[in-house]
């Protein structure tokens, strides 16, 4: 037949020469754009959750040194570090492709132009390290001594001073505020405060150039406000910590709309601060912290037991304590029966439980617990460990201040705070005003977080670990600061 056969005859389909036919190198050379057909999409797998990796120099040389236009090109690679931040220029020696690759996104500025530099990464890394009191040094020595490129002290400065620190200072005032406007409702509504207080140094030692002195809401334990002085405000190290108080008390009065809604205040036994409290503050009754001065009570008893001739008084040691401290609790504000359980236990250790014949002992009677059945263990009034005890421990001034130790046995909030504090401003450390006033509020915003939430019951566990979401706070405030002042530009 003349008729042609209709697949011998005919054009071989597209289909061939993509599907049916594999494909010669020669044409991948030709064709820098071709894709395996039928390709799926790209996936990404494992992807890690953080932010940014720590990527060794080599590995991101091998990475960058391809060209992306071209298969056969080499690039031409110039680096530029600014901070952690790297920036890299290539630029192929076959096709010409150039191209620029940033490990770490910019951040807009007040500045115009854009040259400016402001890289992600850095402000990341300064904040974190302002935040959980690492501090630049031990920054720039961890990464000296990992192999990383640190930054350097004026970049790391540069950025607290116009990124972090106004960050810090919105939510400072922000929190603070909220939490003096709930004091003046309840104010306002008839109710007074309790407060606490107590003042730290910068050093150890008399040779002390700043005083913080820390003022808490003994309820909640929140923190109300802080005052720090200087040693030239008041002339010697030694009065720092009584001015701070009163200055203290006078601001916090301010913004609290008067004086006339604190009821008491409690302090450690500061004979100067009992006396400024008494001759500028009489309204506000004056306690003493109960862990101050039970420790008073306790270090007194560990130094003269150490003695060989009051060996029968060692066993006495935490019987003392623990009914000084029943003391205090059982009688719930009152002062005379607190002295009165206080003195009770001298003779009670002497073998006197009935106090019917002595005329000091106007609410107490007798002593609230049997008589021990071994009454060797008393120690007789006219021996020496009695008189040692009487002479350092159960002294006239000690049964009088014991009246004014608060009854409220919470551990001293203000302590605490210190020794939070101690951890953002270490003492072997030296620091310039704007340096404590940053870590001072830094110390206020995590000890008021802690407290927020153990309060509302988002931490119901006290000493579990807490989320700390103020920190992520001052770290999106950063990105939305905007600074006026020049910042460095590329050469």
């Amino acid at each position: 037949s003349s008729r042609p056969l209709p697949l011998m005859d005919r054009r071989p389909p597209p289909c061939y020469e993509c599907c049916c036919r594999p494909e010669q190198k020669p044409d991948l050379k030709r064709d820098p754009n071709w894709t395996p057909p039928h390709s799926l999409p790209p996936t990404t797998l494992s992807l890690p959750a953080a932010e940014y990796l720590v990527v060794s120099r080599d590995a991101l040389v091998s990475l960058l040194d391809k060209c992306k236009q071209c298969v056969e090109g080499a690039n031409h690679l110039s680096f530029h570090m600014e901070g952690l931040a790297v920036q890299c220029s290539t630029r192929c020696n076959k096709c010409g492709f150039t191209d620029t690759w940033s490990g770490s996104p910019l951040l807009k500025t007040a500045n115009e132009g854009n040259k400016e530099r402001l890289a992600k990464i850095n402000v990341d890394v300064v904040t974190g390290a302002i935040i959980t009191a690492v501090g630049g040094t031990k920054l720039r020595q961890i990464f000296l001594m990992s192999g990383i490129s640190p930054i350097s002290s004026t970049t790391f400065h540069r950025l607290k001073k116009h990124y972090v620190r106004p960050a810090v200072d919105e939510l400072f005032w922000r929190t603070q505020g909220a939490l003096i406007d709930s004091i003046r409702e309840r104010i306002a509504k008839g109710e007074k405060i309790h407060l606490c207080g107590d003042g730290s140094f910068d050093s150890r030692g008399y040779s002390a150039a700043y005083c913080r002195y820390f003022i808490l809401n003994a309820e909640t334990g929140e923190v109300l406000h802080y005052i720090i002085m200087h040693k030239t405000d008041t002339g010697s190290s030694s009065t720092m910590e009584v001015a701070a108080l009163e200055q203290g008390l006078n601001e916090l009065a301010l913004v609290i709309s008067g004086i006339d809604g604190i009821a008491s205040l409690v302090t450690d036994r500061h004979l100067a601060a009992t006396k400024m409290m008494h001759d500028k503050f009489p309204g506000i009754k004056q306690m003493y912290d109960p862990w101050h001065f039970f420790r008073n009570i306790t270090l007194a008893l560990v130094k003269i037991c150490k003695a060989k001739y009051m060996t029968p008084a060692r066993i006495w040691v935490k019987p003392i304590i623990n009914r000084c401290y029943d003391a205090v609790l059982s009688a719930q504000g009152n002062g005379e029966l607190a002295s009165e359980k206080f003195r009770a236990i001298l003779c009670c250790i002497s073998g006197q439980h009935h106090f019917d014949q002595d005329p000091s002992f106007k609410l107490l009677k007798e002593c609230p617990h049997d008589p021990p059945k071994n009454p060797r263990i008393y120690l007789p009034k006219g021996g020496e460990p009695y008189k040692r005890l009487e002479s350092q421990v159960f002294t006239i001034k000690s049964s009088e201040d014991i009246k004014s130790v608060s009854a409220n046995l919470d551990t001293s909030p203000c302590e605490n705070i210190n020794a939070l504090a101690w951890g953002f401003a270490p003492k072997d450390l030296y620091f310039i005003r704007s340096g404590h006033e940053l870590r001072t509020r830094l110390t206020v915003l995590h000890w008021n977080h802690l407290k927020a939430t153990a309060m509302d019951g988002s931490r119901p566990v006290v000493g579990k670990a807490a989320s700390h979401t103020w920190r992520n706070e001052i770290k999106q405030g950063t990105y939305k600061v905007n600074s006026p002042e020049p910042m460095r530009k590329t050469q």
